[in-house]
C-alpha cells in the first residue's frame, strides 16, 4: 500500500528536499551534507514525497495536545530523515540509506516517528512478507513505539480500510502480505530465523548488551532494502554498543569515515557552552516550542541549578550530552581549519623533528614528522608548560624533575605523517574495524607492507632513505621505547638521533598542550591525510589531578578499532621540537639515544 499523493505544486523545486536553504545550512552539526556521489545515486522525488504523505494520510497523534491530529511531519523530521531515506535509490532502484541513525533530546517527537516508520515500512512500503520489529532493551520500552502504532493504526478506520490490517495484542498483521509489525525485547535472547525488513530500535543508550541489536541485524541480510532506524538520547555509558554507534555516525557526519548507506542525524548542545543559556538548548532540540515548551525547559533547567545531583540528568535528556565520560580532544571543524590549500613547497629547508609510534605486530605505525617555520604574519602567543628538566641528575628513585618554560609561539607547525599496515591483513582489518584501509592504501595515505605484521626493516628504510635523506633539517627522532628498543639502535647506528619519550603525564602534558594550542590557533599546518584525520577524530585526553593532559584512546566496546597512532607520534616528535633550538646545531641532538619522562 502506498500513499496517494496530495496535490502538488505545478513546478516542484529543483532540490532534492525542498524549498528553501539545504539541510545542512538550517541544521548545522546535525545533518549529513548529501549528493549523488558522482552519480552513483539518484533522487526519486515521487517516493520521497509518498513517503511523506503517508504520514498526516493515515496516521494521528496519539498524545499530548496534538492527539487525534494528522501527522504533519516537522520540517527536521522530513528533510533529515524521511525524505533523505525513502527517495535517494541506487542504480539497482533500491534505496541507498540502509541505516538511520537519531540522537536527539526527550520530547522532541522521535518515539512518533519511529512508531509512524514503523508502519510505513511494514504496510506502506510494497514488501511482501515485510517483517518490521520494534526493539529495546526491556519489554515495556519495545512496547512504547509499538504501542503508538497500534493505537495510530487501530484508530484510523482509513488506514485499516486501505492496508486492510488486523492490530492484535502483540502484532499488527496484514494477511494478504503476510507482513507483520511485533514489538522485540532482549527476552528474546540470541535466537535466530528473523528476515528482517524493518528495525526500529528505541532508546538504544539503554541496550546494554550486543546481543539483541546483532541477531536482529543479521536478519536484515536477505532483504533487498531493509531500514535499520536506531533512535535514542545520549547515555552515560561509554562502555555500551551506543556510545559505539554515536561515535561511528559522527565520523560519518563529519566526512572522517565514508559510509555511503549510513545516515546520521545528531541533535546536541556544545558541551563547553552555558548550559544554562536559552540558546544552547535549541541546538540539541529542533522541537522547541512544538513539541518541547520553553516553559518545560526553563523549569527543568532551573531544578538542575537548584539541585547538583539533577545536572547530568538534563545534560544528557534535554541537551544530548553523554555524560560522565571524556571527551573528543580535538573537534573535527578545528583540525580541518588548519588544513592547508596549497602544497608546502620549502620543508626540505626547515627544522624538523619526527616522531615515531611503532604498533606490536599487525596495527597501525605511524611516523608524524613537525616541522617548524616561522610566522611573521600574526602576532606572537604564549604558552607555559611543564618539561622534563633534562638538565638535572635523574635520582634514584622518584618523579623525573620538571621545571616551567614559557613558550613564545611565533610559528607554525606542519606536520607531515607516514602510516604503515600489513598487507595480509589489510582488508581484514578494513572489515572488522570499518575503516577504509583498502582506500586509504589504494590513494597512497597509507603503506602497505609485505607480511602479516608491521616490517621494521620497511620502516627503517624509510627513515633513512626517504625522511633524511630528503629533509636536512631533521634533528631528532623521538619514539615510545615500548617494542621499539631494537629500530631505535639501529637508526642510532646509522647516524639518526634518536630521544626516547615515554608516554606518561610527565613526558607528553607540555607537548599536548603545545599541540591543543597550536591546533586552537591555527598554527598546525598539514594536507589532508584522512589517516590522520581519523586518529585526531579518535583521540581523547585524560587529565591526573595535576592538571596535566595526554592522548588517550577513547572507551567503549569498539576500543580496540580506534587507532589513534597519528596524533601520538605528532605529540611525540613536538615533544623534540618544542625544546630544539634555533640554528644549525641543537645541543640535544648530539646526544644519541637519551630518554624524557
Amino acid at each position: 500500500m502506498t500513499a496517494r499523493r496530495r496535490r502538488r505544486a505545478a513546478t516542484p523545486p529543483a532540490n532534492w528536499w525542498g524549498d528553501g536553504p539545504p539541510p545542512w545550512e538550517r541544521w548545522p552539526g546535525a545533518s549529513l551534507r548529501l549528493d549523488d556521489r558522482g552519480g552513483r545515486y539518484h533522487f526519486d522525488a515521487e517516493a520521497a514525497d509518498q513517503a511523506c504523505d503517508f504520514f498526516p494520510m493515515y496516521l494521528r497523534h496519539v498524545k499530548g495536545d496534538f492527539a487525534g491530529r494528522p501527522f504533519e511531519l516537522l520540517p527536521w523530521q522530513r528533510d533529515l530523515i524521511v525524505r533523505p531515506l525513502f527517495g535517494w535509490k541506487r542504480a539497482d532502484g533500491s534505496r541507498r540509506f540502509r541505516k538511520a541513525f537519531l540522537e536527539v533530546g526527550k520530547k522532541n517527537g522521535k518515539s512518533g516517528l519511529a512508531s509512524g516508520m514503523g508502519l510505513l515500512l511494514a504496510f506502506g512500503d510494497d514488501e511482501p512478507g515485510a517483517e518490521v520489529y520494534a526493539a529495546a532493551a526491556d519489554r515495556d520500552q519495545a512496547r512504547i513505539v509499538f504501542g503508538d502504532a497500534a493505537v495510530m493504526a487501530r484508530e484510523n478506520p482509513k488506514f485499516l480500510k486501505d492496508a486492510d490490517i488486523t492490530v492484535l495484542r502483540n502484532a499488527i498483521v496484514q494477511t494478504a502480505t503476510n507482513s507483520t509489525f511485533k514489538a522485540v525485547s532482549s527476552e528474546v535472547g540470541t535466537k535466530h530465523g528473523f528476515n528482517v525488513h524493518g528495525l526500529i530500535f528505541d532508546e538504544f543508550h539503554t541496550q546494554r548488551t550486543r546481543d539483541l541489536y546483532d541477531t536482529l541485524y543479521k536478519g536484515t541480510s536477505a532483504r533487498r532494502q531493509p531500514v535499520v532506524f536506531i533512535i535514542t538520547t545520549a547515555g552515560d555509558d561509554r562502555e555500551s554498543i551506543c556510545y559505539e554507534e554515536y561515535e561511528y555516525a559522527k565520523k560519518v557526519r563529519d566526512g572522517v569515515i565514508e559510509d555511503e548507506q549510513y545516515l546520521p542525524v545528531i541533535f546536541e548542545s556544545d558541551p563547553s557552552a552555558d548550559w544554562t543559556h536559552e540558546a544552547t538548548w535549541a541546538r540539541s532540540n529542533p522541537s522547541l516550542g512544538v513539541t518541547k515548551s520553553l516553559e518545560y525547559m526553563r523549569a527543568e533547567c532551573a531544578a538542575a541549578q537548584a539541585e547538583p545531583r539533577k545536572r547530568n540528568s538534563f545534560l544528557r535528556l534535554e541537551l544530548n550530552i553523554w555524560t560522565e565520560s571524556r571527551t573528543v580532544w580535538i573537534a573535527p571543524e578545528a583540525w580541518e581549519a588548519c588544513r592547508r590549500t596549497e602544497p608546502a613547497t620549502d620543508l626540505a629547508t626547515l627544522p624538523c623533528c619526527g616522531g615515531l609510534d611503532l604498533s606490536a605486530s599487525a596495527d597501525l605505525t605511524a611516523i608524524v614528522l613537525a616541522f617548524r617555520r616561522r610566522d611573521h604574519a600574526r602576532p606572537a602567543d604564549s604558552l607555559v608548560v611543564e618539561l622534563p628538566d633534562d638538565a638535572a641528575a635523574r635520582p634514584a628513585a622518584g618523579p623525573t624533575p620538571r621545571v616551567e618554560h614559557r613558550l613564545v609561539l611565533d610559528y607554525e607547525v606542519e606536520l607531515v605523517p607516514c602510516f604503515f599496515l600489513p598487507r595480509e591483513v589489510l582488508h581484514e582489518r578494513a572489515r572488522k574495524d570499518r575503516v577504509p584501509y583498502d582506500v586509504w592504501a589504494r590513494e597512497g595515505w597509507l603503506r602497505v607492507t609485505e607480511g602479516n605484521v608491521v616490517d621494521y626493516a620497511e620502516v627503517y628504510r624509510v627513515v633513512l632513505e626517504e625522511i633524511r635523506a630528503k629533509h636536512k633539517g631533521l634533528a631528532q627522532v623521538g619514539y615510545d621505547p615500548w617494542n621499539a628498543n631494537h629500530l631505535a639502535s639501529s637508526l642510532t647506528a646509522a647516524g639518526v638521533q634518536m630521544v626516547e619519550v615515554r608516554q606518561g603525564y610527565a613526558s607528553l602534558s607540555g607537548p599536548s598542550k603545545l599541540f591543543e594550542a597550536l591546533v586552537r590557533s591555527r598554527r598546525i599546518r598539514h594536507d589532508g591525510n584522512p589517516v590522520m584525520r581519523w586518529c585526531v577524530a579518535n583521540c581523547e585526553v585524560a587529565t591526573d589531578p595535576a592538571g596535566n593532559i595526554k592522548p588517550v584512546k577513547p572507551g567503549g566496546v569498539a576500543q580496540g578499532t580506534r587507532r589513534i597512532d597519528g596524533v601520538v607520534a605528532a605529540v611525540t616528535a613536538l615533544s623534540r621540537l618544542m625544546v630544539m633550538q634555533d640554528g644549525p646545531v641543537s645541543p640535544y641532538s648530539q646526544r644519541g639515544v637519551r630518554t624524557v619522562g
